[in-house]
């Protein structure tokens, strides 16, 4: 039962770092009860006592190293189980912070980082926003735009990614892209709305969108260490029949 504990928590480690067995021990709580659904596995009692040791971050006294004697008793003293199961709880938390499992996160740390500055990425972006004119007119507005990048200094993309980095280092190159292409796409949208409201008069000329209602995003992009290989895009303004 405790190995289903294990392999659940080094997958849900991979997945999302270290930082969230302690953010979110409920969530962890409710995917080891769906994992089960009907068939062998974790049952629901173990993993509420997963769940409360979780909370008692008995999984960091053990990332930190002790024994399992000391183990045992902190969970005894915490949660007021029997010596077996605070025993059997304290053995399956040092596995999971073995020095191998340990040794195997230190070594794919930030590997994914590392293997998403080595190559060029394409954002494909699709634009739709309303043009509002003076005579209290809307036109729907639409544009699109490809923008392919690279990694020109991977210290300023470091420091711009800390805080996804800092809470899952074992993020893979896919899983920054879409960080990324997350936050450029929500600066195109912004871009884009302020493009088109910038003149209730004159139709924003979308075929200059690229360019012209983007310069503070690129300069913004290439602050986070981002060398802009090809920018393209074209739009146009719908004024119906």
């Amino acid at each position: 039962m405790m190995n289903d504990v294990i392999e659940f928590l080094k997958n849900y480690i991979w997945k999302n770092g270290f930082d969230k067995l302690s953010e979110n021990p409920f969530d962890i709580y409710r995917a080891m009860v769906r994992s089960k659904k009907g068939k062998e596995g974790i049952s629901s009692k173990t993993a509420r006592l997963v769940l409360i040791t979780l909370m008692s971050k008995t999984h960091e006294k053990a990332k930190k190293g002790c024994s399992v004697d000391e183990l045992t008793d902190f969970i005894q003293m915490e949660h007021c189980v029997n010596k077996k199961t605070a025993r059997d709880l304290a053995s399956m938390y040092l596995e999971l912070f073995s020095d191998e499992n340990k040794q195997s996160w230190e070594d794919a740390k930030e590997a994914g980082f590392e293997e998403f500055c080595k190559e060029d990425w394409t954002v494909e972006w699709d634009g739709r926003c309303d043009w509002h004119t003076k005579h209290h007119r809307s036109y729907p507005c639409s544009a699109e735009a490809s923008l392919t990048f690279s990694v020109r200094d991977k210290k300023q993309l470091h420091s711009h990614l800390s805080p996804e980095l800092k809470a899952n280092p074992f993020l893979s190159a896919d899983e920054i892209y879409r960080i990324l292409a997350r936050q450029i796409e929500d600066d195109l949208d912004s871009d884009m709305m302020r493009y088109c409201d910038a003149d209730d008069y004159y139709e924003p000329y979308l075929e200059e969108f690229v360019g012209e209602g983007t310069y503070e995003s690129e300069a913004k992009w290439k602050s986070w260490g981002l060398d802009i290989i090809e920018f393209t895009g074209s739009g146009d303004v719908d004024f119906g029949p």
